[in-house]
């Protein structure tokens, strides 16, 4: 080789080395170098309230004592400042949060199943309880739960006959016996087809069936007539407390994208709702926001804000597709105002007692609102700005000094 291709070589290595260490803070930002656990893991902080450390997306004047001292304060501000580019209200959304884009479903894993409750060692046959829908919102609408065990050798599912079903709410350390759902393989009443081994429970709530429900099946499955026992929950909540009216606008709102929903409120109180905001053509995630606050009995309109940093890093124009709304009227036995009334609103948070569930869900509005079209200049890159992140930036960086 000679001289002048050595030379070249060496050349051409020193740019690589020297745009990869260049490069390599932004690669690690943009996760480059993440396993799919971390990324998952990362995603679903970033989407959340919080980042990793101890501190919450809410206001707090001490927030310094719940730091977790497990992790280093340069850690923790560089997790935070990465955090705080988007608002508490409105986060960013990826594949890895099924939580936030499925959210009316809550996928369970499969029970190895025993012979003997004292025994170590399963038996062959693996079995699940799964709820397809993680609440019953009204009375009109039924829930149904799939029974289905398989072989877990070869993963074939086998035959479940049902010997027995019982359903209870509880709340507040007690049980309230409520009707079973009835059940079937035959191809009716929400099963989807007959004979399949999915043997599937159709149930739909009454007045009194608020809180947490529990389901418990006594079955026998496989070839050898096995006996088993499944539990699993779900919630239910058949008042409907608000509903959506169809009415939407959207319009840009320094720099962020403004969507207002219009609302149906049949019960007055605090509400927190969420929505998606997704690419219309292919479905792709962008960003979810939260909207809380108190509604009057009516019509109202609530407005989620999609920041605009979101919609500019996605790199996809509009239009955009609204979907997956939801969210409950919050039913604490405590109201928020109270701790602003000094003496006499501690009084009333001593005195308060939880005797109702904790909130009264809506329920899904079931077609996309698809928005107008938006150029990616319409949204702005700036990131997030407020007193209390400025305040929790400045304490940190005296913590890591």
């Amino acid at each position: 080789m000679s001289q002048k291709k050595i030379f070249i070589y060496l050349g051409l290595l020193l740019v690589a080395a020297l745009t990869f260490y260049l490069l390599r803070d932004e690669a690690e930002e943009s996760g480059w170098f993440l396993s799919e656990e971390e990324k998952k893991a990362k995603a679903e902080w970033m989407a959340k309230g919080s980042p990793p450390g101890g501190i919450s997306g809410e206001e707090q004047t001490n927030f310094l004592q719940n730091l977790d001292e497990s992790i280093p304060p340069e850690k923790i501000l560089k997790d935070y400042l990465e955090w705080a580019e988007y608002p508490p209200n409105s986060r960013p959304l990826t594949k890895y949060n099924e939580d936030l884009t499925n959210p009316y479903f809550i996928q369970l894993a499969a029970i190895q199943m025993v012979d003997h409750p004292e025994d170590k060692k399963p038996n062959g046959y693996s079995c699940k309880l799964q709820p397809l829908q993680w609440a019953a919102i009204g009375v009109k609408d039924p829930v149904h739960i799939t029974l289905e065990c398989f072989n877990t050798s070869n993963y074939e599912k086998t035959t479940v006959n049902v010997r027995s079903v019982k359903l209870w709410k509880e709340f507040d350390g007690n049980k309230f016996v409520a009707l079973p759902p009835d059940g079937n393989d035959k191809g009716i009443d929400g099963d989807a087809h007959a004979k399949d081994n999915i043997f599937t429970f159709e149930w739909r709530p009454t007045y009194k069936d608020w809180g947490d429900m529990f389901l418990e099946v006594e079955m026998e499955y496989g070839k050898e007539k096995k006996q088993g026992k499944l539990l699993t929950s779900f919630f239910s909540s058949p008042y409907i407390p608000a509903e959506w009216s169809g009415y939407f606008l959207d319009i840009p709102k320094e720099g962020s994208l403004s969507v207002k929903a219009g609302l149906n409120v049949f019960k007055a109180g605090n509400y927190h709702l969420e929505a998606n905001l997704v690419n219309s053509g292919n479905g792709d995630p962008i960003a979810w926001a939260s909207f809380d606050g108190k509604l009057n009995a009516g019509r109202q309109e609530v407005e989620f804000l999609f920041y605009g940093k979101l919609i500019r890093e996605s790199g996809y124009e509009g239009p955009y597709a609204l979907t997956q709304l939801r969210g409950h009227r919050v039913n604490l036995a405590v109201d928020p105002d109270w701790f602003a009334q000094g003496e006499e609103g501690m009084k009333r948070i001593l005195a308060a007692k939880t005797t109702e569930p904790d909130k009264e869900l809506l329920g899904p509005h079931k077609e996309n609102y698809i928005t107008k079209e938006y150029n990616l200049n319409n949204f702005s890159l700036k990131a997030y700005e407020s007193p209390e992140k400025d305040a929790k930036v400045k304490q940190l960086q005296d913590l890591a000094r």
